[in-house]
């Protein structure tokens, strides 16, 4: 691992070891993060904490990870019904924190929190330098009881998200109304995707509707991911909030209608289908 080089983008957040009938694969945040910025071009490294029974490097070939150790890996049981995720929460893995992350990382100009089961300490910005930061909350949004079984929790974010440059969130993470309100009080811009009914974007204190890129859903698991991944690299290029969920949107697309990291698109495919549905 070459932890010298400055990367473009840095995801933060626990690797996943979602549990399937055939074994497991390797999912979470920062996976599902790490590859859709590869795939558009970008140096990208990851900060982790899992244990020895997953292979991060394996799931994100030709990507530079610095893991901290833990004797646990984060591990999902994940079940969909009438498009709801129901989820059980087998193992939690290490906390990070500022201190984790390589010095020669730190500057790196695009940040993605990525957490999975609020495992990054909130200070966790006081160690980085970067020009735009986007979290995707769904972290911090959930609580677990003795039997792993996920429910959702309250979060007013009041330490973090006057820090970052946006906050992503779904249907999935089960918000209240006053939490979003709490949320746009203290947060600059807002992203509420809705999957199939695309998503509405807070910016300037009004909200926008993003509709979806028509799909055939086959695997939604790591779409919000690439959404806010793709996110926060388009609106670093164009500044428009709408403009960068409209990209995302696209983005996400590819990835619900293929299994697993099949679905990650490039940026030739991505510029294709936005060209395709400007002229439709």
């Amino acid at each position: 691992m070459n932890t010298n080089m400055p990367p473009d983008l840095l995801a933060i957040g626990h690797v996943a070891k979602d549990l399937t009938a055939d074994g497991h694969v390797i999912g979470g945040a920062v996976t599902y993060a790490a590859l859709t910025a590869q795939a558009l071009g970008l140096n990208v490294v990851v900060v982790t904490s899992c244990g020895s029974d997953v292979d991060p490097y394996a799931a994100m070939p030709g990507i530079p990870i610095h893991i901290v150790p833990s004797p646990d890996t984060t591990t999902f049981i994940n079940t969909y019904q009438d498009g709801r995720r129901r989820q059980i929460l087998k193992d939690v893995g290490g906390k990070i924190r500022g201190a984790d992350i390589p010095s020669a990382w730190r500057g790196a100009p695009l940040i993605m929190l990525g957490p999975m089961a609020q495992e990054l300490d909130e200070s966790i910005l006081d160690s980085l330098r970067a020009e735009l930061v986007v979290a995707s909350i769904q972290g911090w949004l959930r609580k677990w009881n003795e039997l792993g079984e996920v429910s959702p929790t309250v979060w007013n974010g009041a330490t973090l998200l006057p820090h970052v440059s946006a906050a992503i969130f779904s249907d999935d993470d089960s918000p209240t109304v006053a939490q979003i309100d709490e949320w746009a009080g203290v947060c600059s811009t807002l992203v509420h995707t809705h999957g199939g009914d695309g998503c509405r974007v807070y910016s300037d204190g009004a909200w926008r509707h993003v509709p979806a890129f028509p799909t055939d859903e086959v695997d939604p698991t790591g779409a919000g991911d690439v959404f806010a991944t793709a996110y926060l690299i388009r609106f670093r290029e164009s500044n428009d909030p709408v403009d960068a969920a409209i990209f995302a949107s696209c983005a996400a697309s590819f990835c619900v209608g293929a299994e697993g990291v099949a679905g990650i698109a490039t940026r030739g495919q991505i510029d294709e289908r936005l060209r395709q549905s400007r002229n439709s």
